[in-house]
């Protein structure tokens, strides 16, 4: 009897109680970095050239990015959005801008897999009924992105990408509640908790910077 019930309790979660540092923003001159590696690679970067400059735009969860088809970020006449908003389950919706350089890359990969306006933009891999890209496949294919780009692929995960332009945002503008609403947060506590600023101030050059 004992050995029944030792087999059948809960198994306690390895990570339970346990503290992770969150993974670090990209800085501007590395998610250059990281498109231009793609971008050389032609054609057959263009789908990972669109996939990570949609993430770092868009700022959205990895299943709500995923989940995203043509029809969603293509107007009729194929031109693509430069805003788009996204649905989600019980939660407002949130709006999402697109760069010109981000809009560009997409319509090429849309264009050259030829798909229609109900398919995935960034299907999956597998025979049958076409799936979005999962979340692991997104990171492992970030993994690959980092290392090329020569920075540490340990630093660096999908929620870099998430993280990357609202840290830039709040960095410049200071408001907490802009990036919190194109987080999509409810709270702004979960929005005041998201980002690090992992930057190293200066003291030199803000003493400069304040003269009086």
């Amino acid at each position: 009897m004992a050995l029944r019930k030792k087999r059948t309790a809960k198994r306690r979660a390895w990570n339970k109680g346990l503290k992770f540092g969150q993974q670090d923003a990209f800085t501007p001159a590395q998610v250059k970095r990281i498109r231009q590696v793609l971008a050389d690679r032609g054609v057959r970067g263009l789908r990972n050239l669109a996939l990570f400059s949609m993430a770092i735009d868009t700022m959205l969860r990895g299943p709500d990015l995923l989940n995203l088809t043509v029809k969603d970020v293509q107007f009729l006449n194929g031109t693509v959005r430069s805003l788009i908003e996204i649905a989600r389950t019980r939660r407002p919706p949130v709006r999402c801008t697109l760069s010109k350089a981000t809009a560009k890359a997409l319509g090429k990969w849309i264009a050259v897999s030829g798909k229609k306006r109900t398919d995935y933009i960034f299907p999956g891999r597998g025979a049958g009924r076409p799936r979005p890209m999962t979340d692991r496949q997104m990171n492992r294919l970030l993994k690959s992105w980092v290392t090329e780009a020569g920075l540490d692929p340990k630093k660096y995960g999908k929620e870099s990408l998430r993280r990357t332009k609202a840290l830039h945002i709040l960095n410049g503008t200071g408001d907490l509640e802009t990036v919190r609403m194109l987080l999509g947060h409810a709270k702004i506590e979960s929005t005041a908790n998201y980002p690090r600023i992992a930057r190293k101030s200066d003291p030199i050059a803000i003493s400069r910077a304040f003269d009086i």
